[in-house]
């Protein structure tokens, strides 16, 4: 596990719309864990903060920001629905 795949996972969510297409269709925390793992992406609650922290950091407009925090919210609900 790693922050670095938290951020490509925060970064394919953004600009990968087929790979947020696949987020959608999980059902349940199985699912999830089994798609980090076949993306590669495993990373654990902690590293996906610290990630976001980092991007947040690096946000020079406030629409950059904006669009980090709605990705932020929906990776809670797709984690909290899978919950």
């Amino acid at each position: 596990m790693s922050i670095g795949n938290a951020i490509k996972f925060i970064k394919n969510s953004d600009f990968d719309s087929s790979f947020r297409k696949s987020l959608y269709k999980l059902n349940g925390i199985t699912e999830f864990k089994e798609f980090q793992i076949a993306e590669d992406l495993e990373f654990s609650d902690a590293e996906f903060e610290e990630a976001f922290n980092h991007l947040h950091s690096e946000c020079q407009f406030a629409e950059q920001a904006d669009n980090l925090f709605n990705l932020k919210h929906l990776f809670e609900l797709i984690i909290g629905h899978t919950k």
